[in-house]
């Protein structure tokens, strides 16, 4: 028979289930309901994490009722997963609730802040005996005390004394990887960018970024009498001035 009658034609009835449980005495029509269903739109399109899904509808069949709606899914849940940067650099299997489900979840290598992950079968069930919606996690990363991330490159910060940035030295710098040496070219200045090729972020393509090293000129805040003397003595004999252009500036 047909479930479904167009509101004011008589046939509707005011209050009751139809097939499926589902009370259809409240709706004008079918697309009123079906808009209900879906949170008031039948196709949406949305833009998360720099990529766009777009909400799965079914098509009517040819006949009367809602025969052919049967395949429509459920509709999709939305949560998300705090990460660790290494969680997030190296991938992880988390072990989450769904409802009264546990799921474990893999997360791939190199997942971004606000990236989605799309575990299928794990949202709303369909009101008609259909498949399930999907699960979609959002990935929040935690901060690091040393890394961060630009575009496919971590970038960090290396302090160095005066001397070092003079005279050139090879410092230990942390990567992914572990410690790599790292060679500072005499005459370093604060904020000069070295990159160590391949120890950066994890891309797709199994490849990964650079790691950008910054460094940064720290003067010591107490010294002992040896070093005064040493400072005074290459103050006292020093040929360069950096601010020699500084006289000529006019506004």
């Amino acid at each position: 028979g047909q479930y479904w009658k167009e509101g004011g034609t008589g046939g509707a009835p005011s209050s009751g289930a139809g097939a499926g449980g589902v009370d259809f005495g409240q709706y004008a029509n079918f697309e009123d309901f079906l808009n209900d269903l879906l949170g008031g739109q039948a196709t949406t399109s949305r833009s998360q994490g720099g990529r766009t899904y777009t909400s799965r509808t079914a098509r009517p069949s040819s006949g009367s009722g809602y025969a052919g709606y049967e395949d429509l899914p459920g509709s999709d849940v939305e949560g998300s997963v705090s990460l660790s940067m290494a969680e997030a650099f190296r991938g992880v299997r988390k072990r989450l609730r769904v409802g009264e489900e546990s799921i474990e979840v893999r997360i791939p290598p190199g997942v971004r802040e606000g990236s989605r992950v799309r575990i299928r079968g794990k949202g709303q069930p369909s009101p008609f005996g259909g498949q399930k919606g999907d699960l979609y996690l959002t990935m929040q990363i935690q901060p690091h005390p040393f890394f961060r991330l630009e575009e496919d490159n971590l970038v960090c910060e290396v302090p160095i004394t005066p001397d070092e940035a003079v005279l050139g030295a090879k410092v230990d710098v942390p990567t992914p990887d572990g410690l790599v040496s790292v060679n500072i070219p005499p005459g370093t200045r604060s904020g000069q960018a070295l990159r160590l090729r391949g120890k950066g972020w994890q891309k797709p393509d199994a490849e990964r970024g650079d790691q950008i090293v910054r460094v940064q000129i720290v003067p010591p805040k107490d010294i002992d009498p040896v070093e005064r003397d040493y400072y005074e003595k290459i103050r006292d004999n020093r040929t360069f001035n950096p601010r020699s252009g500084l006289q000529e500036v006019r506004l």
